[in-house]
C-alpha cells in the first residue's frame, strides 16, 4: 500500500468518525473522537491499516540505513574532491614561474612541468579510484538493503509488502485506463502443509516450499511476478493476461507439483496445491484479493488439488 493511498483512506476514516459522532450526538472532543476512531478502525479496516502501519514502522529502520549510506557516499565524494583540490593547489604552486622557474633554463623547466603534471595526474587518479571504491561498496550495501526490504529470503519471491505496493499501482492504472490489458491473480496454497511439517520436520517443510517456488518460477512468464503472501501461500500477478491463459498457467502449476515426488531423509513427501483465480479489477485491489481467496477456499472445499476460478460477476 503506497503512502498516497494510505492517506486517502485515513481521511475517509476521519469523515466516517465525524459522521458517527454526529449520529450519536457526541461532542467532537478528543477522547470521543479517539474512541470512535479506534472502534471504526477495528470494525472495518483493521487488517489493512495495521499492515500499512507495521510496514511503515518496520521501514523506519531501513530509511535510517539508507540515509546513513547516502551520507557516507557524500562524504566519500567530498573527501575525494578535497584531496584533488589540495593536490592541484600544491602542484600549481610548484609550477609557478615566480618560485621554481625563475631562471630561463627552458628545457629544464619544461621537464619539471611535465614531471609535475604526470605526478598530479597520478595523485588525482588515485583519489578518484579510492572514492570510486568507497561509493561502489556503498552502492552494494544499498542493493542488499533493498533486497532485504522487498525479497522473501527463503523463496526469493517478492514479499507481502511489495505485493501491496504493486497491486495498488496496478489497480490505480486499471481504474484510470479502461483500455489497459487485463491482469489476473492466482492465489496458491499448499495442501495439508501442516502434516508435512508435523510428519517430517520444519526443515522438510522449508525445502518443500522452496521446491514449489522453483516450480512456479519455471512455469510463469517473464511479465508475471510472484510473491510469498504467507507461510505456504503465494500470490501470482499475471500481467497482460486473458482468463484462458491464467487458467492454463494455474493448471500447469497444479499438475507439475502433483507429479513431483520429493524425498527427505529417505521419506517421500507428496505435495499438491490448490489455486484460486480472479481478475484484478477496480480501484482498490482488496476486492480482487478477497475474490482470489474465495476461489482458493472453493478449490480446497472441492477436495483440494484443484484450480477454481471466480468470474467478475460472482
Amino acid at each position: 500500500m503506497d503512502r498516497e493511498y494510505f492517506d486517502a483512506r485515513s481521511w475517509e476514516l476521519c469523515d466516517q468518525v465525524l459522521g458517527s459522532l454526529r449520529n450519536k450526538q457526541l461532542s467532537p472532543l478528543p477522547h470521543h473522537y479517539q474512541s470512535e476512531f479506534n472502534e471504526l478502525l477495528m470494525n472495518y479496516v483493521c487488517d489493512e491499516f495495521t499492515c500499512a502501519t507495521i510496514n511503515q514502522e518496520n521501514s523506519s529502520d531501513n530509511i535510517n540505513k539508507y540515509l546513513e549510506i547516502a551520507q557516507l557516499a557524500l562524504q566519500a565524494f567530498i573527501q575525494s574532491n578535497q584531496e584533488i583540490s589540495k593536490v592541484m593547489q600544491e602542484h600549481t604552486e610548484r609550477m609557478n614561474p615566480l618560485h621554481s622557474y625563475e631562471n630561463n633554463h627552458l628545457t629544464e623547466n619544461c621537464a619539471n612541468i611535465v614531471e609535475n603534471l604526470v605526478q598530479l595526474d597520478a595523485e588525482m587518479s588515485n583519489s578518484l579510484v579510492r572514492a570510486h571504491e568507497q561509493i561502489t561498496q556503498l552502492s552494494t550495501q544499498i542493493e542488499h538493503l533493498t533486497e532485504e526490504n522487498t525479497i522473501d529470503p527463503l523463496t526469493k519471491f517478492y514479499n507481502r509488502k511489495e505485493l501491496f505496493k504493486d497491486l495498488s499501482l496496478i489497480s490505480e492504472s486499471l481504474h484510470t485506463n479502461t483500455d489497459a490489458p487485463d491482469c489476473y491473480l492466482l492465489m496458491i496454497d499448499l495442501d495439508d502443509f501442516k502434516e508435512i511439517n508435523d510428519n517430517n520436520s520444519h526443515l522438510a517443510g522449508d525445502k518443500t516450499i522452496v521446491y514449489v517456488a522453483k516450480t512456479i518460477m519455471a512455469l510463469i512468464r517473464n511479465t508475471d511476478k510472484a510473491y510469498r503472501f504467507g507461510g505456504d501461500e503465494f500470490i501470482l500477478v499475471l500481467n497482460r493476461c486473458t482468463l484462458n491463459v491464467a487458467q492454463t498457467i494455474a493448471e500447469k502449476i497444479r499438475a507439475s507439483i502433483e507429479k513431483a515426488r520429493l524425498v527427505y531423509e529417505n521419506r517421500e513427501i507428496h505435495v499438491s496445491v490448490s489455486i484460486g483465480v480472479s481478475k484484478l479489477s477496480g480501484k482498490h485491489f482488496e476486492t480482487s484479493l478477497l475474490k482470489a481467496d474465495k476461489a482458493l477456499y472453493e478449490a480446497k472445499r472441492k477436495n483440494k488439488n484443484q484450480v477454481f476460478v471466480i468470474t467478475e460477476e460472482e
